[in-house]
């Protein structure tokens, strides 16, 4: 139904998900991060978007990882229909997969890193998007570029079983503009969503982007 990377650069304090499924607009529902504070994937065979709400309260509090995960999923009797990745403020991370979410489904938790999917083409989709996070994180390449590789290798290793028609990323960062890209209907969303990234770099678009107010600069123009 849905995979999703969530990830932390701990370098920048960066916090960035991606995700994309066989259902409309993933970007409404899924992702949900506060800069500096942690981020929350909620997906599943019936999302609980309020997992994503209430979770991001819970982390502005320095609640762990594991303890968001444990009060948001142990309050809620629909739980075992869900999926959950939480990652906090010092990193670390915690998934939840309900037993109702229908096969494939997958996790990998790790130090600023978590990937989970369900109703995945195959189990090993969470290891691909690793490996590919992996590489592109040696290779030193930006870190929601690396986000967004994994992604397509997610996509390129089965993804989601029905399907894909909608994917998008976000990437947060403590005094920066976000990126926030969405595709919430189309034939082949993971590769346009690759595209529209791609626009983002272009030197017209970089120009615009980097005169906007941030909180450390809110008077440039």
């Amino acid at each position: 139904m849905t995979f999703t990377i969530v990830a932390r650069d701990p370098k920048t304090n960066a916090l960035g998900i991606a995700s994309a499924t066989g259902n409309l607009a993933v970007g409404g529902f899924v992702p949900h991060i506060a800069p500096g504070i942690g981020a929350i994937a909620t997906q599943g065979f019936s999302t609980n978007f309020w997992y994503g709400i209430n979770g991001l309260a819970m982390l502005e509090q320095r609640k762990s990882a594991e303890s968001v995960r444990e009060k948001l999923t142990g309050d809620d009797d629909g739980r075992n229909w869900r999926q959950l990745i939480v990652l906090d403020q010092t990193g670390e991370t915690a998934v939840w997969t309900g037993d109702k979410n229908r096969s494939e489904t997958a996790e990998i938790t790790e130090r600023d890193l978590a990937i989970a999917g369900n109703m995945l083409a195959h189990s090993n989709v969470p290891d691909a998007m690793r490996e590919k996070f992996t590489m592109m994180r040696t290779a030193h390449e930006p870190f929601e570029k690396c986000i967004l590789e994994a992604l397509v290798a997610g996509f390129k290793a089965g993804g989601d079983v029905r399907g894909t028609t909608s994917a998008a990323i976000k990437v947060m960062t403590p005094n920066r503009l976000p990126l926030d890209l969405r595709v919430d209907d189309h034939s082949d969303p993971v590769h346009e969503l690759m595209r529209l990234y791609g626009k983002t770099q272009d030197q017209v678009y970089r120009h615009f982007f980097d005169r906007l107010p941030t909180p450390d600069k809110p008077h440039q123009y």
